[in-house]
């Protein structure tokens, strides 16, 4: 494993009808949804890990907790930046911000989990055999 506090990743979206609220169902507005801002932050927290766990290992979300506190209209682009400010053996703990042109649309936490792969995968796959 190859992580350091301090390592940081941004990733950007652009505001859609896919993606916004209205769509989503988590709104009735045509403005970038919230699930899709959350999907961001999980996606820039996974792109900043590509590449530096071990063999067979992944990660999995355990805890979003980030505000969404301005609203982005459609067609504009939005950045979501992570910085890793925690490794507490398999817990990763990330610090978020995710901006639109005009400044800060959502600030918070993200926590991942180390898991091996294929392990959680059958375990999630066997949950309901009886």
């Amino acid at each position: 494993m190859d992580l350091n506090t301090g390592m940081k990743m941004t990733l950007t979206d652009t505001v859609t009808m896919d993606n916004a609220a209205k769509t989503l169902g988590s709104g009735s507005l045509l403005v970038y949804g919230t699930p899709a801002m959350l999907l961001l932050v999980e996606k820039t927290a996974v792109a900043l890990l590509n590449g530096h766990l071990d063999e067979g290992m992944t990660t999995v979300g355990t805890n979003l907790n980030v505000d969404h506190v301005s609203a982005t209209p459609l067609n504009a682009e939005v950045s979501c930046q992570v910085e890793l400010t925690e490794i507490d053996r398999k817990r990763l703990v990330f610090s978020v911000e995710v901006k639109d042109a005009a400044g800060i649309i959502g600030k918070g936490t993200h926590e991942r989990f180390i898991v091996q792969a294929e392990k959680f995968q059958q375990k999630a796959d066997s949950k309901f055999q009886a």
